[in-house]
This record gives C-alpha cells, structure tokens and sequence, in this order.
C-alpha cells in the first residue's frame, strides 16, 4: 500500500489528464479513463478506485502499489517509484535553478550526475569542463569541480579505468601550472593527486612540469602513499641521473613510508621493492628472481614500473634475468593503459633478447610498436626504451 502526499496526487492526476488528453471530473469520466486504462495497458483500475483517486468522492486513505503503477504507467513512467523520483529530481533542479541564479554555478548538476551516475561517461563530462576551466584559469571552478569527483575518487578501485581515462584528458593541462600556492590547494583541498598525479605519470618530466607538481606533494601532503609515491618517482629518478646518493635518501624515505600503506598499489608497490632492493649498490647489484615477488593477479601492474626503469637504465642483464620471471602471456588485459604497460613490457623482452634474436626481427617488432597509439603520459617513455633497445641491436 502506499499514499500520496498532496502535492504529488495533484502531480499525477496532471500527468494522467495530459496522457490522456481530458479532464476527469465525474463519473463518466472515470468510466472513459477506466476504460483508456484498459486498451492501453491491458490492467485494469475500476472506476470506483479513480473517483477516490481524482477526488471526486473524499477519500485520504492508502491505495495498493499495484493500481499506483498503472497510474504512473498511464502517466508514462515505469513505476509509481519512477514518478516519485522524477518529482524529487525536478525538486532538485528547482533548488539548482535557485542557487544558480544567486551564484551562477553550475557544480550542483555534476554533483548529481556523478552521485547517480558514476561512469566514463559521466567524469568525462566533468573532465571536459575542468579542461575549459583550466584554459581560463578559473582556479575556484576547477577546485569546485574536481569536488563532485569525489564519490569515484572513494571507490577508486572501482572506477580505476574511468579514472585513468579521466587523468589522460585534464593531467596535461593540470601540469602547465607552476604556481605553487595553486598546486598546494589542489593538494589540500581536492582528490587531485588520488585522481590525477596517481594516474597520469610522466616518469621521463620529473625535472620539467610534472616533477613541480610531485615536489609539491611531497611538501603540502601528508598522506603515506602520496608520500611513498613521490619519493619513488624521484628515486628511481635519481638512478637514472646517476645521482646514488640522492636516489638511495629518496629511496629510503619511499621505503619508509610505504610501510604505513595497509593495500598498497601494485605499480607502486612494484618500483618500491625495486628500489629497496638496489639501495645499495645500484647498478652493480646482483639481482635474483625471487627478490621481486609480486601480488597474486597483479603482474602487469607490479612488473610495469620495473621492466621499464630497468630499460632506462639500460640494464640488459637484469632485463635478461626478469624476462621470464615477468612472462605475462597468460595475464589479462583489461583496457588501453594496460594494452599500453604490456606492450611495454614486450619491448622490455626485445631489449632481453637482443643478443639471441636477429637484427632484422626486433627491429620489426620495434616499428610495430612505434605505430601504436600510446597514452600521452606513456609515450615519451616508450620511444625512449625503443631508441635503447633499437642502439643495443645496431
């Protein structure tokens, strides 16, 4: 059973009145809509049941939710649930329209299109407008709307490809600012770096724009994997620099902190083993296997930032010695960005097999992978690992 407020039976005899083009006034008129009711659905209403509904006779007592749902039908909704939930959401819009008009603000719509709808579509509507945003530096809108983010920002896992996808389009206009009392509001006061600088890195411009707005997490954040995540970056960035005693005080403090993540991220948790494990000797350090253990159905994730910084580093060796600890034939790939980590991964085996396979192989295979089309963030590093591997063979 189920009984209407006043405001929304008024709503419904409407509704019904306009589907059905007449007005119900009396009897006969309930007799015809009964009727209409009839051809139309193939339920039935009795009239008796439509006078009390239209208040011909008084009646303030419930009706069953079954007759209701023939109303709302009639009316063109699924459900008398379905016309409920349009009359809240037009509810909705009215306090939008009002907070609108007095602030000309548009955030309450995404919030809810985020809130009810939480999808690649929905963000990316979002994304778009942080875009727009960003180009007319309209700080406070882009801060406001990274906020309606937040619902997806939680379930991170969840959402993990619409999130990716949502950092490939907004990171690159992101990283073009450089002030740091904005990055520092981004950080404090948004999912920015849950939602962005965790998805869209750039491991090869840690000494250009992305790396301004890594030194500035590492500063304005105090959160252990925001930590953990920066450190390891410019560790490994260090390694690559030829700089072992600032990559093995970086490498230490992304140890250190990654103690303190209870579920870490395999990507992070995969260069952070890689490092700890080089902190020593560096490039001359003996590796083995079972040095580097990833999670259970987490390979790809936890292999990438390996295969790739031993590549950089031009450590054929080590790259020889993973090459079938790191097989990920059997692995599955789930979207672009992981097509892409494998397709990494794979030019990471050429550079293994470069001393074993022919010139004229691997270079196929090198121009093969020069055609794909790479994540913005992936590609200048994977040019770079093809240009090591494409010296190796020459």
């Amino acid at each position: 059973m189920i009984q209407l407020s006043s405001y929304q039976t008024h709503q419904l005899r409407e509704a019904i009145e306009q589907k059905c083009q007449m007005p119900i006034r009396n009897q006969a008129d309930c007799i015809l809509l009964s009727n209409f009711i009839e051809e139309n659905t193939g339920k039935q209403v009795g009239s008796h049941t439509l006078r009390r509904f239209f208040g011909i006779v008084k009646w303030q007592g419930e009706f069953r939710t079954k007759t209701m749902d023939i109303l709302a039908l009639i009316a063109g909704f699924t459900s008398i649930n379905a016309f409920l939930q349009e009359l809240r959401s037009q509810a909705d819009l009215s306090a939008f329209l009002k907070v609108n008009d007095q602030e000309n603000s548009d955030i309450f719509l995404y919030e809810k299109l985020i809130r009810n709808s939480p999808s690649i579509d929905s963000i990316m509507v979002v994304g778009s407008n942080i875009q727009s945003a960003l180009e007319q530096n309209q700080i406070q809108r882009v801060i406001d709307l990274l906020g309606t983010v937040e619902p997806m920002a939680k379930m991170k896992q969840r959402h993990y490809n619409a999130l990716m996808l949502f950092a490939q389009v907004v990171a690159p206009h992101f990283y073009k600012i450089q002030e740091e009392a904005i990055i520092k509001r981004f950080i404090q006061e948004t999912s920015y770096a849950a939602i962005v600088l965790c998805h869209f890195v750039p491991i090869l411009d840690l000494d250009a724009s992305f790396g301004k707005h890594i030194q500035c997490l590492l500063r304005f954040s105090t959160n252990p994997e925001h930590l953990a995540f920066g450190y390891s970056l410019l560790g490994a960035n260090a390694w690559r620099n030829q700089d072992a005693k600032k990559a093995r005080e970086l490498t230490n403090l992304a140890v250190q902190n990654s103690k303190e993540i209870s579920n870490i991220h395999p990507i992070l948790k995969g260069r952070v083993d890689f490092l700890s494990r080089i902190v020593h000797e560096g490039v001359g350090t003996a590796l083995e296997p079972s040095d580097l253990r990833p999670p259970k159905n987490q390979r790809l994730h936890y292999f990438h930032a390996i295969s790739t910084e031993i590549v950089l580093l031009k450590q054929k060796t080590w790259c020889q010695l993973f090459c079938d600890e790191c097989s990920l034939t059997n692995d599955t790939v789930n979207n672009w960005i992981e097509q892409s980590f494998f397709s990494m991964q794979e030019i990471a085996h050429l550079y293994a097999m470069s001393d074993e396979w022919t010139k004229d192989e691997i270079l196929k295979q090198l121009n093969e992978k020069k055609t794909i089309t790479w994540p913005k963030d992936l590609k200048k590093v994977a040019l770079a690992m093809i240009d090591i591997v494409e010296d190796a063979v020459q």
